[in-house]
């Protein structure tokens, strides 16, 4: 019922966010979306439901599909916390400092897989907040092409994503999905 309403389109493309609550259960939930076009109904299944509260360990790899269903391997390989800024103009602001996550990408799919890791990722700090990418570069690791990556079939890619926490947040999980957060959630546990 989140979703039921009738929208006019005149583009070709009807966009409809909805904000889930966690779920803090130990039975997995599911979600069916159905689009109904001049009396058309059909599924939409680019949604990947995964076991409830399933975590991974930095290091792990998972995997997450786009909207084409090509499947993306992602590990990541570390969280740097209290980066450092590159020089005088790559600095946190007053009260923050610099979290980088590194991590490792392959195409593991027959087509292209082409997106931006400073839309995809995102760490959640121990406040419960989901904290956005920072444009800012570290000396410990380098941004992938401005975030953007183009992965061919069988590709690989390494790059780190920055972000700026404030002091006394450390971070708690980070999550990756492709397609701005509306596809599969990938999500590891950040040990103290």
């Amino acid at each position: 019922d989140l979703f039921t309403m009738t929208v006019k389109c005149k583009t070709g493309t009807v966009a409809r966010s909805a904000r889930f609550t966690p779920n803090n259960s130990t039975t997995a939930k599911s979600y069916v979306v159905t689009l109904t076009v001049r009396g058309k109904t059909t599924t939409v299944d680019h949604w990947k439901v995964t076991q409830a509260g399933e975590t991974y360990a930095i290091g792990a790899t998972e995997q997450v599909q786009d909207m084409n269903k090509n499947t993306l391997a992602v590990t990541i390989t570390q969280l740097i916390d209290s980066a450092t800024g590159t020089d005088e103009f790559n600095q946190p602001n007053a009260g923050y400092r610099f979290v980088a996550v590194d991590m490792g990408l392959t195409n593991q799919s027959t087509g292209t897989i082409s997106d931006d890791a400073n839309v995809d990722v995102h760490v959640i700090g121990t406040d419960n907040q989901a904290y956005p990418a920072d444009f800012d570069s570290v000396a410990e690791c380098t941004n992938f092409s401005y975030g953007e990556f183009t992965l061919l079939p069988g590709g690989t890619e390494s790059g780190c994503v920055v972000f700026q926490l404030p002091s006394g947040i450390n971070a708690k999980l980070v999550q990756f999905s492709l397609g701005y957060g509306y596809l599969d959630v990938a999500q590891w546990t950040v040990t103290p």
